[in-house]
């Protein structure tokens, strides 16, 4: 397990050195740099700001999509979630796995359905992505049809995992059996430690079963990417490219594609990303947007990671990081 957890460490760094590579290749760095000190601290400053409200936004909204478990404080939520993306800047993507699990401890909530609802973020995030992407296409943006059919391989992932959530809520029964056939696949013992673990993960879908509690997570996604969208316009301003906010929707989605990518923090991955998307559909000259990629992800990561930093030096989560990586899993209901 050391050697593969290993590999996978050097790989990610490798893959993050190439794409860095490719981000900087044939890039005029003295450029690069006067083109930052000379970008408008004032949208700068917003833009930092707004990248530290969507994650206060993103901790209120996991509080929503965690009703039916449990009511949970914001402030936590947040603590937990700044922590979870500051260790994502570490190889191997922890910061998802540890942000439920610090709050599984500080709340003494079940570990499986606060993963659960990491997974129900992400369809709520993507379908949001979407949105824009489309509301930004039906505006109408030059070279939006290359870029429409880079996102329909994602969008169709996207449908089936939202499909695969819908079945496993509302046909809970069928859900269960299908668990525990799978499992059965599993050493046997195995079998019931994963068979408890994936009937308690479905718990965390529950609030989809509320007509209140979903028009409030789906309104709140929304709000949160538009907010998103406009920290990436301030950096576009910043710079003084005469583009819309709706050209925001598009490098939005671009930077998010990123983000799939398995780097630490999206390092090399975002900056390829955004930097396409201005090249390639904006014409933006090569320098701004190499300035624009390096800021956005600098205003949308540094100051939260800082702080998720500083929540990782409580001794909570010290040791909350020592027992995810050590191989250590919770019982469906919360134990060790």
């Amino acid at each position: 397990m050391m050697k593969s957890h290993g590999l996978k460490i050097l790989l990610s760094l490798v893959l993050t050195a190439v794409l860095l590579y490719f981000f900087f290749r044939g890039v005029d760095l003295g450029k690069t740099r006067d083109a930052i000190l000379g970008a408008s601290p004032a949208w700068l400053a917003s833009s930092l700001t707004l990248g530290l409200l969507t994650f206060f936004l993103r901790a209120v909204r996991w509080t929503w999509i965690l009703r039916p478990v449990a009511r949970v404080p914001v402030w936590p939520a947040f603590a937990a979630t700044a922590t979870g993306f500051a260790a994502n800047n570490l190889p191997g993507k922890v910061g998802e796995v540890l942000r439920p699990y610090l709050l599984s401890r500080s709340q003494s909530l079940p570990f499986s359905p606060l993963l659960a609802s990491i997974l129900l973020e992400r369809v709520f995030d993507g379908a949001s992505v979407i949105f824009f992407f489309l509301l930004a296409m039906g505006i109408g943006l030059p070279g939006s049809g290359s870029g429409f059919a880079r996102l329909l391989a994602p969008a169709a992932v996207l449908a089936v995992l939202v499909a695969a959530v819908l079945f496993a809520v509302f046909r809970r029964t069928q859900a269960e059996r299908l668990f525990e056939k799978m499992c059965r696949w599993l050493p046997a013992k195995f079998q019931k430690r994963a068979t408890d673990f994936a009937l308690t993960f479905v718990d965390g879908f529950a609030s989809l079963k509320s007509p209140g509690l979903l028009i409030a997570i789906v309104a709140g996604s929304l709000a949160m990417w538009f907010v998103i969208n406009v920290q990436i316009y301030c950096v576009l301003k910043a710079f003084a490219l005469p583009l819309p906010l709706s050209a925001a929707y598009v490098v939005t989605a671009a930077a998010v594609l990123g983000l799939a990518v398995p780097t630490p923090g999206g390092l090399g991955s975002y900056q390829v990303a955004v930097q396409i998307a201005l090249t390639d559909v904006f014409s933006v000259p090569r320098t701004a947007a190499t300035s624009v990629a390096l800021v956005a992800w600098a205003t949308s990561f540094v100051l939260v990671t800082l702080l998720g930093l500083a929540f990782l030096a409580l001794p909570g989560g010290r040791v909350a990081v020592k027992e995810t990586g050590d191989g250590r899993r919770e019982t469906g209901d919360g134990r060790r």
